[in-house]
């Protein structure tokens, strides 16, 4: 009797090879994060295919250990448990009916940067992926100002501080129209947590022209939904200039001084004594509370601050005040006058005071054209 042997080693064969096919083709899927600073990172982990694990593994080596090992096992029925640290801040997001093993991690912090792998174990072995994790730190920012004097050497106006950021921030400066008496010098220091801080200085001449001008430190950063920019007004400090005493009514005078920090005002009278019931003095401002020649003279206004003083003079010639009632009475006393005197000259002389005499007219008649009843009469005179 022939018998048939049937051999198991093609069935077998095939088996490897089917095996060894999908172990080519079923992978673990993952991505790189980078997350701020506090915030939350989810890491994305999901096995390509459908294929039964015994359990999901997360490895980590991160700042706080650079030792390759286990943080987080979870079971094909989403029982998770946490290994070596990290308990509490651990989230699993993912579904193992999806065979998604992705996690959370709450309120990243510097340390937990590093590489983190996760591990599908499968019957023909554990698969894997790996997945980089990098903290991203804003800059603290911060702009100072130095107070000079006014000098003919440069000297650091402004110091502009974007600090312990990671990647290290670009800081640059707008100056407006101080743009070509300006410049800046950048530097930066690594620290051992990996951020870095950016000091930017702003150096020029100390001038009276630059004083209150405002320029603006500009920071750039990945962390930043825009560039920031800080703004500071330059303050150089120099003695009162020139003294400019104006008035704008005829009792109201004001002292005017250009200076830095704002000057102290002295006001005072050369020679005589202060009229002090008659003058109000409130800082630069004199006020003349009558107009009397008692007031008339020099006054002086002193301006001065911690680096230097000058003054100034007004000169004060006023008559006493004469009210409009005495006005009216002078006018009515002028034309009183006035009229007595022209009714007096008429009484008198019984012609107005500006009339003029008639002179006698004048006839080219002789001594013997005298009528003979004027010449008898002048005869008998003479006799």
């Amino acid at each position: 009797m022939n018998r048939i042997v049937v051999s198991s080693w093609p069935f077998f064969v095939l088996l490897v090879i089917n095996m060894g096919l999908r172990a080519n083709t079923l992978k673990v899927i993952g991505g790189k994060r980078a997350v701020i600073l506090g915030e939350d990172a989810d890491l994305f982990c999901r096995l390509s295919e459908a294929e039964e694990f015994d359990q999901i593994t997360w490895q980590k080596e991160t700042r706080e250990n650079s030792n390759k090992h286990n943080f987080f096992v979870i079971k094909p029925d989403g029982i998770t448990s946490n290994v070596n640290g990290l308990k509490g801040r651990v989230l699993f997001i993912g579904n193992t009916s999806d065979y998604l093993g992705s996690i959370r991690i709450r309120n990243v912090t510097l340390l937990d940067e590093g590489t983190y792998t996760c591990i599908f174990s499968v019957s023909s072995g554990p698969i894997q992926t790996e997945m980089s994790l990098t903290v991203i730190v804003p800059p603290v920012m911060s702009v100072t100002g130095h107070v000079s004097p006014v000098g003919d050497n440069e000297v650091v106006l402004v110091t502009c501080i974007a600090a312990a950021a990671k990647p290290k921030a670009e800081v640059i400066w707008n100056t407006g129209a101080l743009n070509k008496s300006l410049r800046w010098v950048t530097n930066s220091t690594q620290h051992a947590n990996g951020t870095s801080t950016v000091l930017s200085q702003l150096i020029g001449l100390p001038t009276r022209t630059a004083n209150q001008k405002q320029v603006h430190c500009v920071v750039n950063h990945c962390a930043l939904e825009e560039e920031r920019t800080l703004s500071y007004t330059i303050d150089i400090h120099y003695p009162p200039q020139i003294v400019n005493i104006t008035s704008s009514q005829a009792k109201y005078f004001l002292c005017i001084v250009d200076g830095n920090p704002r000057p102290n005002y002295i006001w005072s009278r050369d020679v005589q004594p202060w009229p002090v019931s008659s003058v109000r003095i409130d800082g630069d401002s004199l006020h003349l509370l009558s107009l009397s020649s008692d007031l008339n003279g020099l006054y002086v206004c002193e301006a001065s601050n911690l680096y230097g003083s000058t003054t100034g003079f007004l000169y004060v010639h006023t008559t006493s005040e004469i009210s409009p009632a005495c006005w009216v009475l002078l006018c009515l006393i002028v034309v009183a006058s006035a009229a007595a005197i022209f009714l007096c000259s008429w009484y008198k002389n019984g012609k107005l005071p500006c009339s003029k005499v008639k002179a006698p007219e004048q006839t080219d008649q002789d001594d013997g054209d005298v009528p003979i009843r004027q010449r008898v009469t002048e005869d008998e005179e003479e006799t």
